[in-house]
């Protein structure tokens, strides 16, 4: 027998081979973990603002405005801005409201009054909290943050 047959080749260790594989897999979560921190939202931060959106108040308004003793119209189409779109379902759902607190408010406005843009500006926030108020639910209310005149016609 020849000595090269006779003597058994060493085998090699798989341990530094499982050694690596562990570190790299303790590494990669390491990594991972560090990443996901860094990116994470902060929990204290303040809420992302959603975008403005536009509910119209339908019909339009027409309304009876008194100008010295002569009789005039006014005809308003109006439309609401809100972030939270739910806001738009109490608005519905409490339209005869709020379409009788805005009548009763128009038609107590002058003529002379409207006319001027002041008026028309004094018109809007008064609309605004009458709107806010004709609603039962605080937090709807407060989340109309405004109201703006589309049409405003007077004759």
């Amino acid at each position: 027998m020849s000595q090269a047959a006779a003597a058994p080749t060493p085998k090699k260790s798989l341990m530094p081979m499982l050694v690596a594989a562990v570190v790299a897999a303790a590494l990669a979560g390491g990594g991972g973990w560090y990443y996901a921190r860094q990116h994470a939202p902060d929990p204290d931060a303040a809420p992302a603002v959603l975008p403005a959106q536009y509910h119209k108040l339908e019909p339009a308004l027409v309304v009876n405005i008194d100008d010295a003793g002569s009789l005039r119209y006014l005809q308003a189409e109006l439309q609401v801005m809100a972030r939270d779109p739910k806001v738009f379902a109490d608005l519905d759902a409490h339209a005869p409201a709020i379409r009788d607190a805005l009548l009763s408010l128009f038609g107590r406005y002058p003529y002379a009054d409207l006319m001027a843009p002041e008026g028309r500006e004094k018109l809007r926030a008064e609309a605004l909290e009458a709107i806010r108020a004709a609603l039962p639910d605080a937090k709807a209310a407060a989340s109309i943050e405004a109201l703006y005149f589309t049409s405003f016609v007077m004759q």
